[in-house]
Parts: C-alpha cells; structure tokens; sequence
C-alpha cells in the first residue's frame, strides 16, 4: 500500500536545520531539568504515601495544603486528579530508622533509666524474600550498665516497642532488630482522619492509597536506569551485526534523541516519571528502532542496486521509498495513541503522552536524525583521507 506517489524530497539537504531544531528542543529540556534538579519522579522511585481522594464538591487547593501542613506533611504535594473535585496527596518518604530509634531509645530510657543509653547507628533492613526475612530496622545502641539480654529485651516489649532480636555486639553495645513500624500507612491513615476532621459536612471517598518505601523506590530507580542501559547495549550490538557499526551509532543516538526530547518535555510540563512513563520511554525505543531499521534496511539494499549515485543521494532516495511505510505505520500508531489520550483515563494518560510525543519524535528522527548521521559519518572519513593524501 502507497500513502504516496514516488517522491522526491530532499530530506538530507534539510539536515543541518533538522540538528539545530533537535538541539534546541533537547537543549530546553536539559535547562529545564538543570533548573529542577532533575526529573520529577513520582512515588514509585521516591518512596512515600500517595492518597487519591474525591469530594462531592471542589476544594481549594490551599485548603487542602493547609490541612496536610497541619497534619505534620509540610513536603506534601497536591494537585487535581482527573474530576475538578478529585485530588493526589502525596508526601515524602518518612525514615522508618529515625522513628524506630527514637521509640527505642525512650523506652530503654524508661525501663533502664541507668543506663545512659545513646543511639550508635539506626538502618532500615530491606525484605529478602528468599531467606524469608520481611526486613525491619537494625538499630545499635550503647550503654552503661547493660542489663540481662532476655530481661532487658522483655522489658523493652513491655513498654510498647516491638523487638525481634537483640544481640550484644561489644561489651558496651547492643543491636536491636525492630520490625517495620509501617510509618507510612499510618501516615495515610492520619491525613484521611485530617480531611474527614476538617470537612465534617462533606462526602469524602477515598479512592486510592499506595505506600512505596524508600528501599524499594531505590530499587525501583536502579532498576530502570538498568533497563534502559542494557536495551540500549543490546540495539547497539544488534545493529553492529545486522547491519555495520555506523549504523548502530546513528540508530543508538535517534534513540538518546527521543529519550531526551520525550524527557525534557515532561519536565517542562511539570510531570512526574513513574513506572507507568518508563514502561513507555521502553516502548518509545522499541518503536523507533523498529522505523529506523526500516530506513537502514532499505539503505543497504540500494548500496548494491545504485551503485552509481552519491552516497547523500543513495540515502536520500532509500528515505523517500520508505516514506508511505513510516507514515502509513505512524498514522495508525497515532489514532491508537490519541484514543488512550483522550479517553484512556488518568491513570494511563501520561503513559499515553510519552507514547504520543514519542511517536512524533521517533518518526522525525529515523529521517531527519538516524539517516542523516551516516552522511555526516561518511563526509568525515571522507575528508580525512583527503587531508592525509
């Protein structure tokens, strides 16, 4: 099928103008997440308590910081979700060892007030599912005059703090293992009670509630940059082998392209990255490679069926002859992607933005970014050998 007639356009003439506006969209977005810090990663990688509520009527937004400010979450973030009367509470990760030593230091204080205790070091143990440990926190404390272990941990569970173990490290020190105090349901339970307190007379539904601790999100963040690490050797050695090592890095630098852009307008329009995003960044690469092996494939057939025209030429032609297929394959892409948009909901609709801009962007750069590169690569080694004789 032929979206359309033979074409002749010249795509390869238009590449300088086509690397400066790249540059300038992936230049904006580097300033923007200069000035931020970064991207704005969501609960997922950050860990903390994030609460989805509705009203029967809009409140504003201020009202509502005010009530999580007085709650003791002065970090929170609020924005509206979906309905003009539905909103996202979110609060950063609260340290589960801080809370847990400071329970456990005033209950040694109460029960061996003798003992002059102080905190050495206070960690959060994260799960390890395999030794069927649920993980908690290992906390180190040193003493005076130290008690019996079992009398002294006895007492200590007496006074309202939970202790899995405790081992005597040195003759002064003592290492306690606490379970998880689950800090931050609790957290979620207060600001629930806080709404419910400050709007009496309002319906408030609860609609979602989800707690990620820091450990995990940690995990979570290592992981993704892992992913795309690997999916990005893995083209690189792919294409090396299908096609030739030029090509592999026109390919490798059309992907960090999309990446870029698709990174830097989230920051610009202030959006969070969360798993659902990188899920799409993933697939945003998949299908750009997909379009750019295309071109490349119809490239390394005309090297044998043109053999006399100009490289820039022979580049240019194989781009025009994949045209009606990249925009046939993008087109329909982009009708599946707009309905997500629009009617996906908000729980999908970033994953449906990064997946919208991605599509554009990765159709511009398998022709005007991934092509492009192998002339500049051949005009280099070009001139080189022109110098060296």
């Amino acid at each position: 099928m032929q979206f359309f007639g033979v074409t002749h356009l010249e795509f390869i003439n238009f590449r300088s103008k086509a690397f400066l506006i790249s540059a300038a969209i992936i230049l904006a977005g580097l300033i923007s997440l200069a000035i931020k810090g970064g991207p704005d990663l969501s609960i997922d990688f950050e860990g903390g308590t994030l609460i989805q509520v509705r009203f029967d009527q809009p409140v504003p937004i201020n009202d509502l910081r005010n009530i999580v400010d007085q709650a003791g979450y002065g970090s929170g973030h609020i924005q509206e979700f979906g309905e003009v009367n539905e909103y996202l509470i979110t609060i950063e990760k609260i340290s589960e060892s801080d809370m847990a030593s400071t329970n456990l230091l005033n209950a040694l204080l109460r029960v061996a007030p003798n003992g002059d205790w102080k905190i050495v070091s206070a960690k959060e143990l994260p799960p390890d599912f395999a030794a069927q440990f649920e993980g908690g926190n290992l906390i180190v404390v040193e003493g005076v005059e130290i008690p019996p272990l079992e009398e002294l941990k006895t007492a200590v569970r007496e006074d309202g703090v939970s202790v899995v173990e405790v081992t005597q490290d040195s003759e002064n020190t003592l290492a306690f293992n606490l379970p998880f105090l689950g800090i931050e349901a609790k957290a979620a339970e207060k600001l629930k009670n806080q709404l419910v307190s400050a709007y009496p007379e309002r319906k408030i539904e609860v609609r979602r509630t989800e707690v990620v601790g820091p450990k995990i999100g940690e995990e979570l963040k290592n992981r993704m940059w892992a992913a795309i690490m690997i999916s990005m050797f893995g083209v690189l050695v792919y294409i090396s082998w299908r096609f030739e090592f030029k090509f592999a890095i026109g390919a490798i630098l059309a992907l960090v392209h999309d990446v870029l852009i698709t990174l830097g307008i989230f920051s610009i329009m202030n959006k969070e990255i969360s798993l659902v995003v990188i899920a799409a960044f993933l697939t945003i690469v998949g299908y750009s490679l997909n379009d750019t092996i295309v071109v490349f494939d119809r490239i390394r057939e005309n090297f044998s069926l043109r053999r006399r025209e100009s490289y820039e030429k022979m580049i240019n032609i194989s781009i025009n002859e994949s045209l009606s297929r990249t925009v046939i394959t993008s087109l329909t892409t982009l009708i599946v992607v707009l309905f997500l948009f629009f009617y996906g909901g908000e729980v999908i609709h970033d994953f449906a933005f990064a997946l919208l801009v991605g599509v554009i962007v990765g159709t511009y750069s398998s022709i005007f970014v991934a092509s492009p590169i192998l002339v500049e690569w051949k005009n280099r080694i070009s001139g080189r050998r022109k110098v060296k004789t």
